[in-house]
């Protein structure tokens, strides 16, 4: 290459590399004015008006260090704490990396509809930021400190994805909230977290009536009820042996279920829906007074456990009829085996309650684990 073109080649990178770090170094600064709106929760103050948390994520000098502000306002609507909010901080405050709103048992049971409808105006807010139940304060909670999580908006949102992930609880955004909460045949459900020592655990699953919340399933019910809504997979559940003969407890492991409904009508009057489940898995702990080793006795196991599990999901659907809430869906399958018109005209509040409702569980045991020789082990 001549010598002028390696010369002006050089110039050409030079000015390259220059334009890239001034350009890097702009964007550094754009983001250090920002407040990344990370998590916002719901209080009621003593005057029943909205008491607002914002949890900002403020963006460190030279990006290396990210640090969580909280923000507190009183307001009458989420609109009116947002503008109130940003008076307080000197950065812009951005909505687009919202993760997370949380609301307490307070501003649940009134009903949190608006507080959705807010959330779903806004073109700047994902669909998919999470709707979450707080026993207790929601400020006391964002406002503690956890020794092994520094950001505590950040741990909750991280846990509530890792239970997620793991099956533990359903996955409710705002999507699948107003989906639901639209639905004339289901309520919606969302998951609820409280502080426990140093850290925050799933505290159960609550329990919406239209957009009010009004109870919760215990933790236990949290796999039940996710074969109720959908195809599991990958789970694991604990067992209680209580069938005939059968004492003590096995923990099945690579879960996966399926299911499907039967609608038909009570003589006297009303419906009856029968859920099929199909519970498929793997023994991975086992304390049983029956041996695996032999063959004969694996059908026994089975039937404990699809008793277990068919007692323990007919009381939570017993539970859910108790507080008026339909949220595994049986005004669906209802709705589904009736004409348009007839659903209409049904008095679903009154109707609900007197639904009989059965759960009939078939269970295949696809490996007990039973050590049938010595592992080879060359030390």
């Amino acid at each position: 290459m001549p010598k002028r073109g390696a010369k002006i080649l050089r110039c050409v990178v030079l000015g390259v590399m220059v334009l890239s770090v001034t350009g890097c170094a702009r964007s550094q600064k754009i983001l250090e004015r920002l407040a990344i709106d990370h998590t916002i929760g719901y209080d009621l103050d003593d005057d029943q008006k909205l008491f607002v948390t914002a949890a900002i994520i403020n963006q460190g000098e030279g990006g290396k260090e990210v640090k969580q502000e909280l923000i507190t306002v009183e307001a009458d609507s989420s609109k009116e704490a947002k503008i109130k909010l940003s008076r307080q901080t000197s950065r812009n405050i951005v909505t687009g990396q919202l993760r997370n709103t949380l609301y307490s048992t307070e501003v649940a049971r009134k009903g949190i509809r608006r507080l959705i409808e807010n959330l779903v105006r806004d073109p700047s807010i994902s669909p998919r930021v999470k709707i979450t139940v707080v026993n207790g304060s929601v400020n006391e909670l964002l406002s503690s400190e956890f020794p092994d999580h520094p950001n505590t908006s950040q741990y909750v949102d991280h846990l509530l994805q890792k239970n997620w992930k793991n099956q533990n609880i359903p996955q409710v955004n705002v999507y699948q909230f107003t989906r639901d909460l639209l639905d004339d045949g289901i309520d919606p459900v969302a998951p609820v977290v409280r502080r426990r020592g140093d850290n925050v655990l799933v505290d159960g699953l609550g329990l919406f009536k239209d957009d009010r919340y009004v109870g919760k399933l215990s933790a236990d019910y949290n796999m039940l009820f996710a074969m109720s809504r959908g195809k599991y997979r990958q789970g694991e559940i604990y067992i209680k042996l209580d069938y005939q003969d059968l004492d003590g407890s096995v923990m099945l492991g690579t879960v996966s279920s399926d299911k499907k409904f039967k609608v038909w009508r009570k003589r006297a009057g009303g419906f009856v829906v029968e859920m099929l489940l199909e519970v498929k898995g793997d023994i991975m702990e086992y304390t049983g007074n029956v041996p695996l080793g032999n063959s004969r006795d694996i059908p026994k196991i089975q039937q404990g456990i699809s008793s277990y599990i068919s007692d323990k999901m007919e009381r939570m659907v017993a539970i859910m009829q108790e507080k008026g809430s339909d949220n595994v869906g049986l005004g669906k399958q209802i709705r589904n085996s009736i004409s348009y018109k007839e659903w209409k005209s049904l008095n679903w509040d009154e109707v609900y309650p007197e639904v009989t409702f059965r759960c009939t569980v078939k269970t295949k045991i696809k490996s007990t684990g039973e050590i049938m020789e010595v592992p080879a082990f060359k030390p």
